[in-house]
């Protein structure tokens, strides 16, 4: 009962979500493990393997960023959000079209359903990349 309870509550949530990009051209995921963001021309792609990262294992990301097609210059941050609260700020690089990073999810995190939240920020432009993750042992 609880999973489907769940289940539904995450369908409704990605619904939203998809509804509010629509209306206000902000992040959308395009398939399970990718999310894209425009605005202004620039745009933004995070790449990821999971929605359900493990534990003290490795969760790679990859980002990319491009205005009119070209390599842009952009700098990431990290936000960890539990509903729509941001719990932690992480991380801050600089990067010119593509950048991949690595890290482990801790244990405090397992069961939580978070938002990672990758904030680019490129020729005056701020995009956010959304990706619900649910860690797991």
């Amino acid at each position: 009962m609880i999973t489907a309870i769940r289940t539904i509550v995450l369908h409704a949530w990605a619904v939203v979500g998809l509804g509010l990009a629509a209306l206000f051209g902000v992040a959308h995921a395009v398939e399970a493990g990718t999310v894209n963001a425009s605005s202004q021309g620039v745009t933004a792609t995070l790449r990821a393997p999971t929605h359900s990262p493990r534990v003290d294992v490795g969760w790679p990301i990859h980002f990319t960023v491009s205005r009119g097609g070209a390599p842009a210059r952009a700098s990431v941050a990290y936000e960890y959000l539990l509903g729509t609260q941001v719990v932690a700020h992480r991380s801050h690089y600089t990067f010119t079209g593509r950048f991949s990073d690595m890290f482990e999810w801790p244990a405090a995190a397992v069961g939580y359903p978070l938002t990672f939240r990758a904030v680019i920020v490129s020729e005056g432009v701020t995009l956010d990349l959304d990706y619900p993750v649910q860690v797991v042992r």
